[in-house]
């Protein structure tokens, strides 16, 4: 009797190292191997221009994976702000302008909500 053969590795679409490591510990758990971007030899982001985190979702996971030629597992994810009507949402990562800096985006995020008492906030995906 032969053995299973084992899944097909999986390319987990993300630039970022804690995101990458989580959704990697994942699904290594169902057998998956996987493999990172810059493993799979790419070096430049998808531009995420969906209106929503789906339509972002969706666009990485299937560049990449035309890229690789691997299955992809791609998500968008951004920070809701009830006070902002559900802003930054999904543009939370460039929320500040280009280039892309974490700094800048609390920086402006700290400022909009400047005499605002309830800054109730959730991440979504």
């Amino acid at each position: 009797m032969s053995a299973a053969a084992a899944p097909p590795p999986l390319l987990i679409a993300t630039f970022n190292p804690g995101k990458a490591r989580e959704l990697a510990s994942l699904v290594e758990t169902a057998g998956y191997a996987t493999r990172t971007l810059a493993g799979a030899g790419i070096r430049e982001p998808y531009e995420e221009t969906g209106a929503t985190y789906e339509e972002n979702g969706g666009g990485k996971a299937r560049h990449y994976a035309r890229a690789a030629g691997m299955i992809t597992l791609a998500d968008d994810s951004g920070l809701e702000v009830d006070a902002l009507g559900g802003e930054p949402g999904v543009h939370s990562a460039r929320y500040a302008g280009e280039p892309r800096s974490d700094a800048r985006n609390n920086e402006k995020l700290i400022a909009e909500l400047a005499g605002v008492a309830d800054r109730r906030a959730h991440y979504a995906c």
